[in-house]
């Protein structure tokens, strides 16, 4: 019975576990294209859900209360990453408003997942050029001023109310600014009894000299799709040529009071920190990755600046610093571009004490508010424990009285219980020596052959990782060797090339540059494996076995 309900208890845990990890990361999310449209536009909702969220089959009757739900589709989308496979299924809507004013996309829910409500402004209906015109093109600015290399939105808008074929826009070259294509938006558009199609082109552009600037006209063709088909196919009509006016902007220069050496105009920047081993609980020996990540909303991720490296503004022999490789990435988000620099730094203890690593201010310019701002980290201490002495860390036995012997006993009484316990300590003795003989005997066949078996895993495990040029994995693998070998644990390189003979201390030294960035791979491992093999056997290994061979005890 009680091993049943062990198995059962077993089995629970493991269903909870998997549970409880399967709502740890799922996650369902709403995004919408546009946050301001106008009555008679559309609206695209996306929906996104995953480790088994089922978007279709979400209840939308909240959302057809302010919204009617024009064209829905669903897609699944799976892919491979880190030994996992990862689902994701989207759920695109055409939405349109059924009243003016601001409107809410509800929360949606589904498996005990909820979306981000979100507000959309809905603006009265647009009205339409006068006129029999049945395309309309057109471009705008989002600021009509702005601060150099700020960035500043370009709207091209092409409304047709009737079919086009091979429509064709300019290519658009603004001197002394860089242009960046933004994702084309398409929507539809009610007017009076007519429906417009409306196609939106971005572009994010960023001017690199103060003054004037001006965007030239942009210009558009097309042919008209008349009604009917030919033999050949559409029937086109009349050439369809339009073009846009040009755009006066104004740029104005950086602050004289903007402290920072690189200039970084933005609506908004953020600086984080992350560490993969708390800085402050270190150990001799060990090894943590500080990474740092810039993201700043307005910017690309090119006109980010790097951080200051730790082991530039600091000199502390007992720490060592390697850098890494940074990142730089820049992402779309529905009012511009978003910039994002990532940049690590590993740091190594090399003995113990407590250092303080200094604060990081980025300064930058809040391009909503039109002021300057700082982006903080505070100082950080970076702590590292020394081992305390053996003696030290030897529990002290507690003294003990002894106590007063009888008096009065006779000469002979003495003598014959003296004699009793010394024969019977001689005898328990001969028979513990002679077990003992045997299970080392035993122990040494078994621990000789596991050993030998091990070490020829560990060097297994070696040449693997050697193939697969990974030098982290490389660094645990000889690691282990060690253990195996030696006897005893090694946490770094360094340790390990004091005991190791010169040839493999060369080998560790090259593995170890590679392991930062320093050095190439495939030099440091040729002739790795042949230097583990003939590494001689420690003589504290030695020693161990001949003692244990000559004097058993």
């Amino acid at each position: 019975m009680n091993l049943f309900v062990g198995k059962l208890t077993r089995r629970c845990l493991a269903a909870a576990a998997l549970l409880w990890s399967t709502l740890a990361f799922a996650e369902l999310s709403a995004t919408v294209d546009r946050r301001e449209i106008s009555m008679g536009e559309t609206l695209r909702l996306t929906l996104l859900g995953d480790a088994g969220e089922q978007p279709a089959e979400i209840d939308l009757t909240r959302l057809s209360r302010d919204w009617e739900i024009l064209s829905r589709s669903s897609a699944t989308n799976a892919r491979y990453i880190n030994g996992q496979n990862q689902v994701t299924r989207t759920l695109e809507m055409e939405l349109a408003p059924l009243r003016e004013g601001t409107l809410s996309i509800p929360p949606l829910t589904h498996g005990g997942r909820t979306t981000t409500p979100q507000s959309i402004r809905v603006n009265p209906e647009p009205t339409v050029a006068p006129g029999d015109a049945l395309v309309l093109f057109e471009a705008s600015i989002d600021k009509s001023s702005v601060y150099v290399q700020a960035e500043t939105i370009l709207t091209v808008t092409l409304q047709q109310a009737i079919n086009l074929d091979g429509g064709e826009v300019s290519s658009l070259d603004v001197p002394d600014a860089v242009v960046e294509d933004l994702e084309r938006r398409s929507f539809q558009r009610r007017v009076g009894n007519r429906t417009w199609l409306v196609t939106e082109l971005r572009y994010a552009i960023y001017p690199q000299k103060s003054g004037r600037l001006t965007i030239p006209a942009i210009g558009f063709t097309a042919r008209e799709v008349q009604p009917g088909r030919s033999l050949l196919g559409a029937r086109l009509g009349r050439r369809i040529r339009l073009a846009s006016e040009s755009i006066e902007l104004d740029v104005k220069p950086a602050p004289a009071s903007f402290p920072g050496v690189v200039w970084l105009p933005a609506r908004e920047l953020t600086l984080t920190e992350n560490w993969s081993i708390d800085p402050e609980s270190l150990n001799i020996g060990d090894s943590t990755t500080r990474t740092l990540t810039l993201v700043a909303r307005g910017l690309q991720g090119s006109q980010l600046p790097p951080l200051s490296s730790v082991q530039g503004s600091l000199k502390i022999p007992e720490l060592r610093f390697y850098p890494d490789q940074e990142s730089i990435d820049q992402s779309e988000l529905s009012n511009g571009v978003q910039g994002q620099r990532i940049q690590s730094e590993a740091l190594v203890a090399r003995s113990g004490g407590s250092w303080q690593l200094p604060e990081i201010r980025v300064p930058w310019w809040n391009t909503e508010t039109d002021s300057l701002q700082y982006a903080m980290l505070p100082a950080r201490l970076v702590s590292v424990a020394t081992p305390a002495p053996l003696d030290a860390a030897a529990p002290s036995q507690p003294k003990t009285e002894r106590s007063p012997a009888p008096q009065n006993q006779p000469l002979w009484v003495w003598i014959l219980s003296g004699s009793g316990w010394i024969v019977a300590v001689l005898l328990a003795g001969m028979i513990l020596m002679s077990r003992r003989q045997h299970s080392i005997a035993a122990a040494t066949r078994k621990t000789g052959n596991r050993d030998a078996s091990s070490l020829r895993q560990a060097l297994v495990k070696v040449r693997q990782c050697a193939e697969q040029n990974d030098p982290a994995s490389l660094r645990r693998a000889i690691l282990v060797w060690a253990h195996l070998h030696h006897g005893k644990h090694f946490a770094t390189f360094n340790d390990l090339a004091s005991a190791s003979s010169e040839g493999l201390t060369e080998r560790l030294i090259m593995l170890d540059r590679c392991l930062y960035g320093g050095g190439d791979i495939y030099s440091a491992k040729q002739g790795l494996l042949e230097a583990l093999r003939r590494e001689p056997a420690p003589r504290t290994v030695l020693a161990r076995d001949n003692e244990l061979a000559l004097y058993p005890t």
